[in-house]
């Protein structure tokens, strides 16, 4: 995981968090509309970055809610507050997945986007988020690293950093070790024109990404209290 962080921490010091938030934030929305919000409810982000998430979430959960965004690297986080100054109702922590500082079911919902596969015990993490949710409390995730996606494969090797690849199964038969219920999943398209000014053959992968595979949401349900 220290070299997880170092990569992210040199992201977060060279402006790469909005360069994520602006590829993302297209698919990422419609997982996130997906979450059933409601007035006064309390929010985790899980791998926040620069903080845009949860302060959308935090938004839409009125006068009496809030939002909390994790990130285990200590500069994202940094980078998240400072973002986020004057905004009422929204915190964030630097903390791993398989560890999180807080007790039993004090979060209406969990939301994470193109972070949990780099988690260090996947399963411990899962339970974790499960711990921390309140019965019936949802966990909506989004990836782009998926088995499905022919084009992420070598992600690992490029980034040099431990990443959990699985199949949609595979992310569904974890959530339900896990004590979740999967109550559906779906892909998250991305209508924007390709950069033309990136070589053919990147343009030609990405488009069919954004087009015809796109990031696969699922949508869960705790059902299982320790």
């Amino acid at each position: 995981m220290s070299k997880t962080i170092e990569v992210f921490d040199g992201w977060a010091e060279r402006g790469r968090a909005e360069g994520m938030e602006a590829g993302h934030k297209p698919r990422a929305q419609a997982a996130l509309d997906a979450i059933p919000l409601e007035s006064g409810q309390r929010v985790l982000d899980l791998g926040c970055g620069n903080g845009w998430a949860a302060r959308w979430l935090r938004e839409q959960t009125g006068p009496g809610g809030s939002a909390v965004g994790v990130d285990a690297a200590p500069l994202m986080i940094e980078r998240a507050r400072a973002q986020s100054e004057g905004v009422a109702g929204v915190a964030f922590e630097v903390a791993l997945f398989e560890a999180l500082p807080w007790g039993a079911a004090e979060f209406d919902h969990a939301f994470s986007f193109e972070a949990l596969y780099y988690a260090v015990d996947l399963p411990l993490a899962l339970r974790e988020i499960q711990r921390v949710l309140k019965p019936g409390g949802t966990l909506t995730i989004g990836t782009d690293f998926y088995e499905e996606n022919p084009h992420c494969h070598g992600w690992p090797d490029m980034m040099q950093i431990p990443m959990q690849l699985m199949a949609e199964q595979g992310w569904i038969e974890a959530l339900e070790t896990a004590g979740f219920k999967v109550e559906k999943t779906f892909r998250c398209l991305d209508s924007r024109p390709v950069d033309p000014e990136w070589p053919a053959e990147k343009q030609a992968s990405e488009h069919e990404f954004r087009t015809k595979i796109g990031s696969l949401a699922l949508c869960a349900v705790s059902v299982q209290s320790d």
